[in-house]
């Protein structure tokens, strides 16, 4: 798999921004047709349920005004979802490289944009999109990795402070200690921390690791900037473990429910080989 990213230089001192095959799409507009790119979409159409299961729940629709939770798209439409106070899922949204591509990758790119609507305040944990190959037998729900069964690293949140909600990596690996996953907040120049009312584009990138080594690795951006890296991750033991899917999981908990009605918002999502980088915008946008 190849890794092209175009790095441009920070004079302040923080992590520079990484363009990548973004950059040559304004708006996204035909990246979809990026022999790099397995899947796109901006959900514009219907046509994203033909790739995607699990997305016709009752707290998931595609909208392209929510006033009420100072919601400003993107570019036109965007998915929103809802965490009910009292209950723990909004979204368990699947697509399955098997079903959809006929093999499953050792290593991938997910990119997507979010944004936390103004009611957004969780007071404890829960999960944010990610990458996982849990094959229905281990790497989530308190299902521990054992390197035979399964692994997930999702993306995670924590209690919102001071306005900021700390985002991260949710891991069931094989060198997990205990029933659940480790949590491994996104530190670097506090770009895991996100504020509501606001478009993040979040990247991530899987490479499973050599069986019975820990050389996997998992990467992390938000805006383009490296927020998060760790190169020493054993997911597997088995080479028949590897990349089943990716996974729009937003779940509150843990055991606890929400303490309120929680919105974000969710647009244009790519599944790539490479680097995606976030988007150019579109010029002239009336």
């Amino acid at each position: 798999m190849t890794c092209l990213i175009s790095t441009a230089i920070s004079l302040s001192g923080q992590t520079p921004v990484e363009r990548g095959l973004a950059d040559k799409y304004a708006g996204d507009k035909g990246i979809e047709k990026d022999s790099n790119v397995i899947l796109f979409t901006d959900f514009e159409s219907d046509q994203w349920h033909k790739y995607f299961s699990g997305g016709k729940r009752t707290t998931v629709r595609v909208v392209n005004e929510d006033k009420e939770r100072s919601f400003q798209p993107l570019q036109n439409k965007a998915l929103q979802i809802k965490v009910r106070k009292g209950d723990h899922y909004g979204a368990s949204i699947e697509y399955n490289f098997k079903d959809k591509t006929g093999s499953e990758p050792e290593e991938i790119y997910f990119r997507y944009y979010l944004r936390f609507g103004s009611d957004w305040d969780p007071r404890r944990g829960g999960k944010l999109p990610g990458i996982g190959g849990t094959y229905n037998r281990g790497g989530w729900g308190g299902r521990p990795s054992n390197g035979r069964n399964g692994w997930s690293a999702r993306g995670q949140f924590k209690g919102q402070k001071e306005g900021k909600t700390p985002t991260g990596f949710y891991c069931y690996h094989a060198d997990m200690q205990g029933k659940y996953g480790s949590a491994w907040i996104w530190q670097k120049d506090k770009l895991g921390y996100l504020e509501n009312n606001r478009w993040y584009c979040i990247e991530q990138y899987v490479r499973m690791n050599t069986p019975e080594k820990n050389d996997g690795i998992l990467r992390g951006w938000v805006d383009g900037r490296l927020a998060f890296e760790k190169t020493d991750v054993r997911m597997r033991d088995v080479p028949d473990l590897k990349i089943e899917r990716i996974w729009i999981n937003i779940y509150h908990g843990g055991t606890w429910a929400a303490d309120s009605d929680d919105h974000l918002f969710i647009d244009n999502v790519v599944i790539a080989k490479q680097y995606i980088g976030p988007r150019l915008p579109l010029k002239n946008r009336k």
